[in-house]
């Protein structure tokens, strides 16, 4: 349940970016679809659903993902469903209902840095890029670890993606995952995202690497890797134990996966 006492509704980014510098301890609200985890009580919110950022638009170079689009937009925007052979659409569907889907926004499921995430994966095995209000155009990657306060604009796609591949793993259909991994295989070689440790998405770099050097010869002593560089946890929905001796088998089926691109 969230509880407040004022809100306070921006009609322009720049609007919103002054609030949120001036009420720093007030939280930006885009979907406010998780606020039901726990209780919050807050002396007021910014509300950013009056920004006319719900858009999904292809440019020259990339498609440009609004922050305040819905996921159920990423769902249905067409192009997205032969982009990536489908890695976004599929990155949302499992994402309990189609309401649910209908109010969620991509803004906020990136912004919020969820653990849990399905999207983020998929977004980073895509070299995906966010635009910023005050810092502008970064990746991804790189927004992950950035701490300023900040207005998320939009999230980039690259309009050529590179081989990619999703996999989930939930205990049943529209469950939270007890664990999510992408991987890219591009020119610079192979690149493993694995999250839901149960904590945010990480790189399993060494495992890359080692496919990289050695290809498919290198997939088992990968997976091996990847359980061993990572750190893993026990929640309700897994424990550390299973997590990493299931990661084994996430990277063998992304491998797979994006071996079937060529």
């Amino acid at each position: 349940m969230l509880m407040y006492r004022q809100l306070l509704q921006p009609k322009t980014v720049a609007e919103a970016y002054e609030l949120a510098q001036k009420h720093r301890l007030a939280p930006l609200m885009a979907g406010g679809c998780w606020i039901g985890l726990g209780k919050w009580r807050w002396p007021m919110m910014i509300d950013l659903s009056g920004l006319d950022l719900r858009y999904i638009r292809e440019e020259e170079n990339y498609y440009a993902i609004g922050a305040m689009a819905t996921q159920g937009d990423v769902e249905r925007f067409e192009p997205f469903h032969t982009y990536g052979r489908g890695i976004l659409p599929k990155s949302v569907h499992p994402i309990l209902g189609v309401q649910f889907r209908n109010m969620a926004t991509m803004g906020g499921s990136v912004a919020a840095r969820f653990g849990f995430s399905d999207i983020l994966p998929a977004l980073l095995a895509l070299q995906a890029e966010v635009v910023l209000h005050n810092k502008g155009v970064m990746s991804l990657a790189e927004y992950l670890t950035y701490k300023e306060r900040d207005v998320l604009i939009e999230i980039r796609v690259p309009k050529t993606p590179p081989a990619v591949a999703l996999a989930t793993l939930r205990k049943s259909v529209s469950d939270f995952p007890f664990l999510t991994g992408a991987l890219r295989q591009d020119e610079t070689g192979y690149h493993i995202y694995i999250g839901c440790r149960p904590s945010l998405v990480r790189e399993a770099v060494q495992a890359g690497e080692i496919l990289t050097q050695k290809g498919l010869a290198g997939l088992e002593e990968a997976m091996v890797a990847a359980a061993s560089e990572l750190a893993f946890q026990t929640n309700s929905h897994a424990s550390a134990a299973y997590r990493q001796a299931m990661t084994k088998v996430l990277v063998k089926r992304l491998v797979q996966e994006v071996t079937s691109w060529t």
